[in-house]
């Protein structure tokens, strides 16, 4: 965690100089400073973020969180004049209650909100309030209905500083949008008018999916957010937290597939064409065995895995 006690080490690993009690950078690209002084206890953003008065204190860990993400932020090309702070929403004489930490627009439209928690417990609790029933997250684009996307973004200090981000899309995959015109039990976002039935998409429609850091990654241009295609470095082994088992049961159920036998030898042969696609890619290479949203079709999704490639990796593993 980012505390008043590695706050310090933190700045210097953000490449900020220190000048007695005081540390700061220049953006050039913008011609403004951020600044931490530890003597008035201030974080002191650049004065066309609005916002910035809001959470500048030493009093919250969560607000180092907040000002490790905008350097991060401004880093990466986004400009302060589409940063807002604490954003706050009127619904006539009255504010709602809780506020955004951070909104990033662009041509005047939320591009993304993001979410700010310490790394660990407070950031755990989180991702899992937003599986549950959408959390802040939803409840803020419900108030943003042109948001893009939402964030879950945390920050920690190990000897360099790490972050870990879920993404999720607020927009239809095109996909499913066609099978929604046969099929009008399908939940769209687009026919989705409240944050519960916002969440409700998210979890029937779309299984509750999070993306990781596409906002920061190296792949990633500021302002062009996609979900890029999966290379093998992106892989992770499983955990028992991930529930893999009651995920393909869902599948299955979802999809009447009652008959046990030929579901084992369906989910075999996926799992061989994984495996020796996966053997045949080295880390910088994209994994073929993927869905990559915004190209694919369910039918283009089908050929590779199902005729020519199953059989071809099923004889190199038989």
């Amino acid at each position: 965690m980012i505390t008043i006690n590695n706050l310090k080490a933190v700045l210097k690993n953000m490449n900020f100089s220190q000048n007695g009690n005081i540390f700061e950078k220049y953006f050039s690209s913008y011609n403004c400073f951020m600044k931490v002084d530890f003597n008035k206890r201030k974080l002191i953003y650049p004065e066309i973020i609005k916002g910035r008065d809001r959470n500048n204190s030493f009093d919250a860990p969560e607000n180092f969180v907040v000002f490790e993400c905008i350097n991060r932020l401004l880093e990466k090309g986004y400009r302060p004049e589409d940063i807002e702070l604490e954003k706050e929403w009127h619904l006539g004489h009255q504010v709602k209650s809780g506020r955004a930490d951070i909104c990033v627009s662009y041509q005047g439209k939320i591009l993304f909100i993001i979410e700010c928690k310490t790394a660990g417990k407070e950031f755990d609790k989180a991702y899992k309030n937003t599986l549950i029933d959408g959390g802040q997250l939803f409840s803020y684009w419900q108030q943003e209905r042109a948001t893009k996307w939402l964030v879950l973004y945390a920050s920690d200090f190990q000897d360099k500083i790490i972050h870990e981000i879920k993404t999720i899309p607020c927009s239809d995959d095109k996909n499913i949008e066609q099978l929604a015109q046969k099929d009008t039990n399908i939940k769209l976002y687009k026919n989705s008018f409240t944050a519960e039935q916002k969440y409700l998409t998210w979890r029937e429609t779309y299984s509750c999916t999070f993306y990781e850091d596409l906002i920061f990654d190296a792949d990633t241009v500021a302002y062009k957010i996609g979900i890029r295609p999966l290379y093998k470095k992106d892989l992770k082994d499983f955990s028992p937290n991930d529930k893999i088992v009651n995920k393909f049961e869902e599948i299955l159920r979802h999809n009447n597939v009652s008959d046990k036998e030929n579901a084992f030898n369906r989910l075999i042969a996926l799992f061989i064409c994984k495996l020796a696609d996966e053997s045949t890619k080295n880390d910088n290479d994209i994994v073929e065995f993927q869905y990559k949203q915004g190209t694919d079709t369910y039918e283009s999704l089908q050929d590779p895995f199902t005729t020519s490639s199953q059989r071809r990796y099923a004889r190199v593993y038989a």
